[in-house]
């Protein structure tokens, strides 16, 4: 006899990966629901990324989301069953009444303001650019201190400041702000590398011309996870130098010269935020793009990691492989020279 499932089954192809890296179940041509948020978005097929893998299914189970899976069904907790268009129509509403700006945290604390200021106004670029306060830390903003529409031209910034100013600048990373049109309140912060048009997530998912070559010491104890990301590494053209352990990859990152470290909190011999330490007192490894993987955290331990141990992407599981790519892509991609 069969077993019986509470949750209710899907047929598997309807369950897939956005190109953006979002995990989404496809209810009609037009639209999907964000797995993850339960948000609803508009869907048309160039925005299709790829058809979800058993691994990436499992990161869903170990997050709440599927109870089940097989090769034709995909068993999802919590669908919106009753009332599923009128939340629908309210979450449409909500995402065209909002509008995303763009800034840059130096990841300075708000004691180095003025220095900030001086730097700025040393370096000829105080009439384009502000230092202003956000959270505790030194931002970068344009005139007046208004932030940026376009994220080619906040990044277009950042590569002007770090060419001038390395000392000053070398940590700076991009942030974002969400506006409501109505009460032009901020509502979230970036913590990822994210491209806001479609032709350059498309690129980010087919583009190996940025990565091939590369070089990326890979750091974790999740044998499921180390095998998705080391062959989705492959697939980019990325040479990958793997440990289990973290002594064994700082010994690595000291030994050769990375691109690029993905590394997971969670280590067997040191937690990752010292081995993030001590990777900070490599001079060589000053200005090395890092990609942090975690479990489920609060605001707290995600602005530590922005601010404090100034990696540049901090995700949290469940991670798309989609997700990833793209944020190596764009870490890479920001940092060639």
């Amino acid at each position: 006899m069969s077993k019986v499932y509470s949750s209710s089954p899907v047929p598997r192809q309807y369950v897939f990966i956005m190109a953006d890296g979002a995990f989404v179940v496809q209810w009609d041509e037009s639209r999907v629901q964000d797995l993850l948020t339960g948000r609803y978005r508009p869907y048309s097929r160039e925005r299709f990324g790829h058809h979800i893998t058993d691994y990436e299914l499992n990161q869903l189970k170990a997050a709440g989301r599927v109870e089940h899976f097989n090769r034709s069904y995909v068993w999802l907790y919590a669908l919106p069953e009753g009332k599923r268009y009128d939340v629908e129509l309210k979450t449409m509403q909500r995402m065209r009444d909002r509008e995303r700006s763009y800034y840059l945290n130096t990841t300075l604390p708000v004691a180095y303001l003025g220095g900030v200021r001086t730097l700025l106004a040393r370096l000829g670029l105080d009439h384009d650019l502000s230092a202003e306060e956000r959270g505790d830390l030194v931002a970068i903003l344009g005139k007046n201190g208004e932030t940026f529409r376009h994220l080619s031209e906040v990044e277009s910034v950042q590569r002007k400041l770090v060419s001038k100013a390395p000392e000053a600048f070398g940590s700076t990373v991009v942030a974002f702000v969400e506006t409501s049109r109505h009460e032009g309140q901020p509502s979230s912060e970036e913590h990822g590398i994210e491209p806001d048009d479609l032709a350059t997530i498309i690129a980010s998912q087919t583009d190996t011309s940025v990565t091939t070559g590369k070089c990326v010491v890979l750091v974790g104890s999740r044998e499921d996870e180390l095998a998705a990301i080391y062959e989705l590494c492959q697939e980019m053209g990325i040479n990958v130098l793997l440990s289990g352990y973290a002594g064994q990859g700082l010994e690595l990152l000291e030994d050769t010269h990375p691109d690029l470290l993905i590394m997971d909190l969670q280590l067997p011999d040191m937690h990752g935020w010292e081995m993030l330490g001590k990777v900070k007192e490599i001079t060589s490894l000053r200005d090395l793009p890092i990609i942090v993987i975690s479990d489920q955290a609060g605001t707290n331990q995600q602005s530590f990691a922005l601010s404090v141990a100034k990696v540049d992407v901090y995700l949290t599981r469940p991670v798309s492989m989609a997700r990833l790519r793209q944020n190596i892509w764009m870490a890479l991609k920001q940092h060639t020279r």
